[in-house]
């Protein structure tokens, strides 16, 4: 049986590929064998996940993919889509205590691969430590059955929702962009993380105390970099902060992507306005802009672009949901994004780290990561090269404000290629 693909996948081409990598850290080196098996496990519970792209005349459909996920040695990616991945749009790699997870973000986001993962993570280390009782209540196991709501391909609604919006989502017409950022996938042998994990109760209870959040702190902080690092610059700075609609949806538990970008736009007047006021502005701007009334705007151009798209020839859907893509991401300084706290079951006693990694041809040349692991927040700033600057700057204003943190090295970054079937 086929399934209907999520009308973003017809943006995907050469030079827009939008692929993800999500890195976890175990406490001991990886068992690839284990792995393997645990894998298995896993595509028997998320079968609209164990799927392989089918063109079929003018549009393409996912139907299922009975070929085992790829596991690759050392790190290694593969190009999603192809022989390379057994057809997949997800595949896998192992390195010493590092597992990753790769998957194509037309299909899904954060918080739709969150439970796929926990579900490999839950049979790898069964499988492991086979003494240990781990709480399962909220952990999806194969030979569950699959809840319609989870698995439904077309979770949006026929006729428009009723549209009640409470604020502006314009953009300046200019906005201060990274020059020193290289653009295109050319640049991608110099894509770095420099990451930082923060004491979550410590950084709880910071930003509550400054009437903020997670993502409005670091969101606020980026924009003090930038501010310090910039003296000359008098554009508007804007932040794209990332967020999901399902609940504007009325699917929360939908697995396919639902990632709105918000921008939280900085006029120069506030470059030197104190953290605690300018997290105070910046979460009053994402409370307003990405409000389920808001939302309900892009799930409205949701359901009119797969109105426009329908009997489009496969070109014609490849320019429009191209154009589609580039205006929601809209041009920003930097991007900000925060799946917020997940529920791990117990899985992360043994895990050291979780950072996920994006496509940085489709950011302003910064994005940063927030992800919640055991009693840490771990916050990962993607760059398209290595200058610490940013970082630095980054780490001066968490000293400057006592907060704990440990910087840990950078790191270059990868990701997999992603290719649409022909035929």
């Amino acid at each position: 049986m086929n399934c209907k693909v999520n009308q973003l996948i017809y943006a995907a081409g050469a030079d827009m590929v939008n692929t993800h990598r999500t890195a976890v850290t175990l406490k001991e080196p990886v068992n690839p064998q284990l792995l393997e098996k645990a894998l298995g496990k896993a595509a028997f519970r998320f079968p609209y996940f164990s799927v392989k792209l089918k063109r079929q005349g003018e549009e393409y459909v996912l139907e299922p993919n009975a070929l085992p996920f790829v596991l690759s040695p050392e790190g290694g990616t593969v190009t999603l889509g192809t022989a390379e991945s057994n057809f997949h749009l997800f595949a896998f790699a192992w390195d010493g205590c590092r597992f990753y997870m790769d998957g194509s973000h037309f299909i899904t986001d954060g918080n739709g691969l969150f439970p796929f993962l926990k579900t490999i993570l839950y049979y790898y280390l069964s499988f492991l430590y086979p003494g240990v009782c781990f709480d399962t209540k909220q952990i999806a196991l194969a030979g569950d059955p699959v809840p319609d709501m989870e698995a439904d391909d077309d979770p949006y609604p026929k006729d428009l929702l009723p549209e009640n919006p409470i604020g502006p989502l314009s953009r300046p017409e200019q906005v201060f962009m990274l020059e020193d950022q290289p653009k295109g996938y050319q640049s991608m042998a110099g894509w770095t993380s420099f990451r930082f994990t923060i004491p979550q109760k410590e950084l709880m209870a910071f930003v509550s105390s400054i009437d903020g959040s997670p993502a409005s702190f670091v969101a606020s902080l980026l924009y003090k970099v930038i501010a310090r690092l910039y003296p000359e610059n008098r554009l508007p700075v804007v932040c794209g902060m990332q967020h999901q609609f399902r609940k504007a949806l009325g699917r929360p538990f939908s697995h396919l992507c639902h990632v709105n970008v918000a921008p939280m736009v900085y006029p120069d007047r506030l470059r030197d306005a104190e953290l605690e006021k300018l997290n105070t502005i910046s979460r009053g701007i994402l409370i307003l802009r990405a409000s389920d009334d808001n939302d309900v705007l892009t799930v409205n151009g949701h359901i009119r672009d797969a109105r426009t798209i329908r009997g489009m020839t496969l070109a014609q859907k490849h320019a429009y949901m191209r154009k589609v893509i580039l205006d929601g991401i809209g041009q920003n300084t930097y991007e900000v994004s925060y799946t917020g706290r997940v529920p791990w079951s117990g899985l992360d006693r043994y895990i050291e780290d979780v950072f996920p990694c994006l496509d940085m041809t489709l950011s302003g040349g910064i994005s940063v990561e927030i992800f919640s692991v055991g009693e840490v927040f771990s916050v990962n700033i993607m760059q398209r090269n290595d200058d610490s600057r940013y970082a630095d700057a980054f780490s001066q204003l968490l000293r400057e404000n006592k907060i704990r943190y440990t910087a840990e090295k950078p790191e270059r970054f990868r990701l997999c290629g992603f290719q649409l079937p022909d035929s």
